[in-house]
């Protein structure tokens, strides 16, 4: 793959043409997803349930509310909540064609840029056309693209990719004038990408590989000459400082918000906590490990994988297969750094980019395609390169090369084709996750949960009687899958949990659609609540408590009111971290908890008020 001979731009119209019809294969291959739905994995939760922010009828409105007026909330993802407000206003808050028509051009424009900045960083079309190509068809990037709630990564990734293509053109940019305002764009870039997801903390860092080994990339020094850090790093910590500065700046100012909003500060173990620090270590090899197969060998592909678990101890094998993920890369990287110092930029920024997705800023999700959406170039950017050096031993190795790039492509796009279905809507992407050779429970109880609501929803007895059939299979299946897990007690606070205690809930609010005595659901939502307090769990506990005491005899009555209270004050406390669901506690206490009615809660209404509604 020879390095052009013409200016680090190349032919303006070839690339043009390139850009263009990448664009429009990316684009031609989601389209589908145009036609798709919302789906209940956090699209109700923290889009629809939020009119306030995406007004439909006053983008004025939104803007003002996403700027100064809902704080705290749970993403305050400034920018992008300000393209959702656009969606909404031009094509309605509840219309799901909106949200996905925003993906589906952003992933596009974004094939587009990565092809532009690999072109202008390495001086090589073939190279940057060939990578650009395989990222637009890559199975792993379905998830963001066809999901509305993949908005943030999509564009996080696209300012990204401008301000590496603005760097780029910085560093070989011959006017001081120039140089400074590119430096200036690659700055605003970084601080938006910063206020469409978090992760791109450690962005700063991927800039400062590309600005030090950018004659590797480019061809103007030998992929083996040595390299002078002393003098590298003087020049580029510099450089970088602003860069550094205002990224964890905002991420002080984010961490702040959710924590008040109570996001973060209760899933275990602090990020350098010497325990979790362990957990990494054991850990982070086997998820690069994992992101590796998913880009090669894309099937049973899902939006939430149960392993690597902190609760699931690592067998021998497994603690064997993590050291020499770990020696394998390592080798890689060193061998990398000492004689292809055109391969490091891409080794080490894959790793830049997936520190904050190592457990060490957050403590969280441990594997999801969606976290390599961007970094997965620098997988595919060296695989071809590698390949690329077939070339020079003869036809047999070129034809080999060509065909296993084209086998790749294929497979690809077919695999990313059928993945797609699986995001049309809720039933269709929770058939597939509770159905996966090894299902999440938490596939598994969402499935159950739709099929709760739709029993709930339905007038028809013979129709309703079918969803509940469906969703008693699904709670037992859940239950059965949850034990079979091994999970042991830990210092974290795990997901599992949650989706256990969903399904008790959900076993309770079947007994209720049955006719069961309320003591019988009272029995699951109990247990529910004592596998995850929530604000969910309360609320269930405060209507069946009600429930009863307004059956029982008036010596027993006073008692379970009281109980039914007990539980709403703590749906008010999980509340009040976000004003918009306060204010909605506060609708309730209005409606439902009258001093005049229960005069033994007087005080203790009046007290409520003053505290959480003064």
């Amino acid at each position: 793959m020879p390095r052009s001979e013409a200016s680090p731009g190349g032919d303006a119209r070839s690339q043009a043409l390139a850009c263009l019809g990448l664009a429009l294969v990316s684009f031609g291959l989601y389209a589908r997803a145009l036609g798709f739905d919302f789906v209940s994995f956090d699209d109700p939760t923290v889009l629809l349930a939020h009119p306030n922010l995406y007004d439909e009828t006053s983008l004025l409105a939104s803007l003002r509310e996403i700027f100064l007026g809902y704080f705290p909330r749970e993403e305050p993802l400034l920018a992008r909540d300000v393209s959702w407000a656009l969606d909404a206003r031009i094509f309605g808050f509840e219309n799901p064609f909106g949200y996905h028509l925003g993906n589906v051009v952003l992933n596009a424009l974004n094939v587009a840029l990565l092809f532009l900045f690999l072109r202008h960083a390495t001086r090589r079309f073939d190279l940057a056309l060939a990578v650009a190509a395989l990222f637009a068809l890559l199975p792993i990037h379905v998830e963001p693209v066809s999901w509305v709630m993949g908005r943030k990564d999509l564009l996080v990734s696209f300012f990204m990719l401008l301000a590496l293509l603005a760097q780029s053109h910085e560093l070989a940019a011959p006017q001081a004038g120039r140089r400074r305002l590119l430096y200036g764009v690659a700055l605003l870039c970084t601080v938006l990408a910063l206020l469409s997801k978090m992760s791109a903390v450690s962005f700063f860092l991927v800039l400062a590989l590309h600005r030090a080994l950018h004659p590797y990339l480019d061809g103007s020094r030998a992929p083996d000459a040595p390299l002078a850090w002393a003098s590298t790093l003087r020049r580029v910590v510099p450089r970088m400082l602003p860069h550094a500065t205002l990224s964890i700046g905002v991420f002080l100012w984010f961490q702040e918000i959710i924590r008040a909003y109570g996001v973060v500060g209760w899933r275990g173990p602090d990020g350098l906590d010497p325990q979790h620090l362990a957990t990494v270590a054991r850990f982070a090899p086997l998820v690069i490990g994992q992101y590796l197969s998913h880009v090669a060998w894309p099937v049973q592909l899902s939006s939430f994988y149960r392993w690597p678990h902190v609760e699931i101890p690592l067998t021998t094998a497994e603690l064997l297969a993590s050291a020499a993920i770990a020696l394998a890369l390592a080798a890689a990287l060193i061998g990398c750094c000492r004689r292809r110092r055109d391969l490091a930029f891409f080794g080490l920024a894959f790793g830049a980019f997936l520190i904050p997705y190592l457990g060490v800023v957050y403590v969280g999700f441990w594997l999801a395609d969606r976290y390599v959406y961007l970094a997965s170039f620098c997988l595919l950017a060296p695989a071809i390169l590698l390949l690329d050096g077939l070339r020079a031993r003869g036809t047999p190795a070129r034809a080999v090369a060509a065909s296993l790039l084209l086998v790749f492509a294929a497979g690809s796009a077919v695999q990313t084709w059928r993945y797609q279905s699986v995001w049309r809507d809720s039933e269709s992407l929770w058939l597939h996750e509770a159905y996966r050779d090894q299902p999440s429970v938490f596939g598994i109880q969402a499935l159950a949960k739709l099929y709760v609501k739709r029993a709930e929803a339905e007038p028809d007895p013979e129709q309703r009687r079918e969803w509940i059939q469906r969703a008693v299979v699904e709670i037992e299946r859940g239950i059965a899958r949850e034990a079979a897990l091994g999970r042991r007690p830990s210092p974290y606070k795990t997901p599992e949990q949650l989706h256990l205690s969903r399904l008790h809930q959900l076993r309770g609010r079947v007994l209720a659609l049955l006719g069961a005595p309320v003591e019988r659901q009272l029995e699951h939502f109990a247990r529910a609540h004592s596998l995850a307090p929530d604000r969910a769990n309360a609320m269930m506990l405060t209507r069946s408590y009600y429930d009863l005491a307004m059956r029982a005899p008036d010596s027993q009555g006073e008692k379970l009111v009281q109980r039914s209270f007990d539980y709403f004050v703590e749906f008010i406390e999980f509340s009040r971290g976000d004003p918009r669901r306060l204010a909605q506690s506060r609708t309730i206490l209005e409606s439902n908890w009258d001093a005049e009615r229960f005069p033994f809660l007087a005080d203790r209404i009046h007290a409520v008020r003053r505290t959480y509604f003064p």
